[in-house]
């Protein structure tokens, strides 16, 4: 398991001792510069204590003390001493380094068997006096300065990582107080975790974790409604066949018996149906996969849907038609959509009553694609409107057999597909029209309208 605390001292500990290190490069480069004028005036600091007798003796006032052999410019704290005449030397401090007689008074640079020398002339009456000092030395010099700026960097490592070690711990203490806040809820806890105390950082991780707990409670809420419902809904087909099953055998007649097996069937139908909606509606849930969509004829789906329905639509004496005007193609998903329909003619079909009259109008308007399903039947009272979404919920008024999951599917499906769903009245005040509007293409073609007598 990766640690974070490991990781972070692993990235803060090379990035400190290479802070330290190009710390101790810049200094060292800054030194050498600095050096460089500093040791240019101790060369003429040490010039003017030179002095030259009249015999050609030299005497030394506060260099080095009284031992010339360290004045050898090749030593980091030395420096080298030459008194010439002319261009004949008179006195060197260091007799194996040799250089050219000097031209003048002044500072310059002497280049000598590829080593660099900095060199100061200064005139004591006839003779010249030249303090030198090569530039290695100086670098030298420099280096043992850097040396002595990064070993304490080098040896506050293991401090700095211990004082890491448990800084980063405290730092991450509020985490491990969430997590001993969440280990001691128990499954049916979805409370939110205070964020008062919770430092800026991991303050978006905590609203993170509140929001799924707050989703997790509401999708675990919703499945127990789901459930409960769904349980209260298939007890009575199921003690209804139950029952007609306990009443088959003790049947005294054929036509009796008919009867009974009759309920039989129309009881498994309707079991069916409620566990084919109960999918149906589990399959289209917010917390499941989103569907494939691609674009959708709206218009080929509805005559579809109508021949599909015209037998049944028949059967109820009903008189089912397709109304298009023009060719509109949605972006969604096929089988959806195919499903919303058939819900919609089904319930149409189920509730408008005998010798009544259910059209599909698909037609564009504006950037809007147009879907309704329009009935002459009874309709549905303004009181009952906000409520007909709600699962199993069937209304006072209507004795048809349903299970009251149509429109609830219905409302899924269009939430998909970010149509807007409303119910209307009927032509001329009379029966019910579901609308839904949702974005489509533009129209081509032109048909009329398709009924189940031309199916």
């Amino acid at each position: 398991m990766t640690s974070l605390r490991r990781r972070l001292l692993l990235w803060l500990l090379p990035a400190t001792l290479l802070t330290g290190i190009l710390a101790s490069a810049a200094t060292y480069w800054g030194a050498l510069a600095e050096l460089d004028d500093l040791l240019n005036d101790q060369l003429k600091a040490i010039a003017r204590h030179v002095v030259v007798d009249a015999d050609g003796r030299l005497s030394l006032k506060g260099v080095h003390g009284k031992d010339e052999d360290r004045l050898s410019g090749q030593q980091s704290h030395g420096v080298l001493v030459q008194v010439w005449r002319g261009s004949t030397p008179v006195f060197s401090s260091d007799p194996d380094s040799v250089i050219p007689p000097p031209r003048g008074p002044g500072l310059a640079d002497v280049t000598v068997n590829g080593q660099l020398w900095h060199t100061y002339v200064s005139r004591n009456g006839d003779m010249l006096v030249r303090v030198a000092q090569v530039q290695q030395a100086r670098w030298e010099a420099v280096a043992e300065i850097a040396v002595h700026l990064f070993w304490p960097v080098l040896s506050l490592i293991p401090v700095l990582a211990l004082f890491l070690w448990f800084g980063i711990g405290y730092g991450l203490r509020p985490l491990r107080e969430v997590v001993a806040s969440l280990k001691r809820r128990d499954a049916n806890n979805m409370q939110s975790i205070d964020t008062e105390a919770v430092p800026g950082e991991v303050k978006p991780l905590v609203e993170a974790l509140n929001d799924l707990l707050q989703r997790l409670d509401e999708a675990f809420t919703t499945q127990k409604h789901f459930i409960a419902d769904a349980a209260h809904e298939l007890r009575t087909p199921i003690m209804g066949l139950g029952l007609q099953a306990e009443l088959l055998p003790r049947a005294t007649s054929a036509e009796e018996r008919e009867t009974i097996v009759a309920q039989i069937r129309t009881g498994a139908a309707r079991l069916a149906h409620l566990a084919e909606q109960l999918l149906t509606l589990a399959r289209l849930s917010p917390d499941s996969q989103a569907p494939i969509s691609d674009d959708v004829d709206l218009t080929a789906l509805a005559r579809s849907v109508v021949s599909d329905r015209a037998r049944i639509a028949l059967a109820n004496q009903i008189d089912l038609g397709f109304v298009g005007t023009s060719r509109v193609t949605v972006t969604g998903n096929a089988d959806n959509l195919r499903i919303l329909l058939n819900n919609l003619v089904d319930n149409a079909i189920r509730y408008a009553g005998a010798h009544a009259r259910v059209d599909i109008i698909v037609r564009q308007e504006g950037s809007c694609a147009m879907l309704e399903v329009c009935d002459t039947g009874p309709g549905i009272p303004e009181a009952e409107r906000a409520r007909v979404w709600e699962r199993f919920y069937r209304g006072s008024d209507h004795a048809a057999s349903g299970s009251g999951l149509g429109l609830s599917i219905v409302q899924r499906i269009a939430e998909q597909h970010r149509a807007r769903i409303s119910l209307e009245n009927g032509r001329d005040q009379q029966g019910l029209t579901v609308q839904l509007r949702f974005p489509a293409t533009q129209p081509d073609g032109v048909n009329g309208r398709l009924t189940n007598d031309t199916v």
